[in-house]
């Protein structure tokens, strides 16, 4: 539609010259306002259209004031479908009342430049034809806001699923671990003690050869009691071997909405199953707040020791930032860090993204 709009122009410069003879230096302005039109539209920013910002609003402005000069020059109904465009982009950035404010505005605009030459019926054919399609288009860009707004929407539920669900696998394997303890240690553990304790008393009232081996089986069945123990020990202490998977699985859950880049230190290990969940919420919840109140494109979660303070987690985002007030999700997110000695800090300024800093300490102190 663009390029039809300046081809009719062109060629009308050369062959309808009695369209344009009532100003001067036609060319000139009209090349001038076509220029401004299409740089505006290129450079409209289109990172996010949950809400119109600044950049957005110029860029739609500036394409409107133009798209209006440009059909004072030259009363096409081609050039008029330049508003069309403008109002498609209104349409994806605004809620229908302000998409549908900003149409009527363009269409009030053309009215008023009504152009000497045009008869009535002409007139008003045009302005009733431009007013159906910028609201089809108004029709049709809320559909697709819409359904990005779902897609979003979708993407935010399903990264919290995979967050509940990775964490109930992290429960199971943990309750069966220590089933599996628990079991060794009452069933082998009560049998091996008893083992322990007749070969002693037999050992103790056997003499001769016999008295020997006794002693040697008693010696085997306590060696192997304190083996159970501390295997025991060990399956209880193990950490949750999916912790990387399950993060890994949570950044990629975003995909098409938010860009998640994770860095874990290869050496990280998490020793108690609480503080494996709490950096699971924690980066669940900066992950949902990233696509549903940032704005963001790209997140950046660093998880790593550091030293004798434990695990640090860091989040950043190039979202729009501002102020805010904490809710549910940080509020929840501080308590976890703090009910395991830890502590959190979060920061955002305006444009400068969200920023969350997290430390738990060392498993035990």
């Amino acid at each position: 539609m663009v390029i039809a709009a300046g081809l009719r122009a062109s060629y009308a410069a050369f062959f309808e010259t009695q369209h344009i003879a009532t100003a001067s230096h036609w060319a000139a302005q009209w090349a001038v306002g076509y220029v401004v039109f299409v740089v505006a539209y290129a450079l409209m920013p289109t990172d996010s259209f949950a809400t119109m910002t600044r950049a957005q609003a110029w860029s739609a402005t500036v394409q409107a004031i133009a798209g209006i000069y440009l059909v004072w020059l030259y009363p096409s109904f081609v050039v008029v479908c330049l508003l069309v465009i403008v109002a498609w982009q209104f349409a994806l950035l605004l809620d229908l009342r302000g998409a549908l404010l900003a149409c009527a505005a363009q269409i009030v605009a053309l009215a008023l430049i009504k152009c000497t030459g045009e008869t009535d019926a002409s007139f008003a054919l045009i302005i009733a034809s431009c007013a159906g399609f910028q609201l089809f288009a108004v029709c049709a860009a809320q559909l697709a806001r819409s359904e990005m707004a779902a897609r979003d929407e979708l993407a935010r539920t399903n990264t919290e699923l995979r967050g509940a669900q990775a964490l109930l696998n992290e429960s199971a394997l943990v309750a069966e671990r220590l089933r599996i303890a628990r079991e060794l240690h009452d069933v082998m553990g009560h049998t091996l003690t008893t083992l322990t304790i007749h070969l002693d008393v037999a050992s103790r009232l056997t003499t001769g050869p016999a008295a020997e081996h006794l002693t040697h089986a008693r010696n085997a069945s306590s060696e192997l009691l304190n083996q159970v123990r501390a295997v025991v020990s060990q399956v209880r202490k193990t950490q949750p071997t999916q912790l990387r998977a399950v993060l890994e699985d949570l950044a990629s859950s975003a995909q098409g909405a938010l860009q998640v880049r994770l860095q874990i230190s290869p050496d990280l290990t998490v020793s108690e199953p609480a503080q494996a969940e709490v950096i699971i919420r924690c980066v669940q919840e900066v992950i949902t707040n990233a696509m549903r109140h940032a704005q963001a494109r790209l997140l950046t979660i660093t998880i790593h020791h550091s030293g004798e303070s434990g695990i640090t987690i860091a989040a950043s985002d190039d979202g729009r930032g501002g102020a805010f007030s904490p809710g549910n999700g940080l509020s929840g997110m501080r308590e976890r860090f703090e009910s395991l000695g830890g502590h959190l800090s979060v920061s955002s300024g305006k444009d400068k993204g969200f920023t969350i800093q997290g430390e738990l300490p060392v498993a035990g102190a």
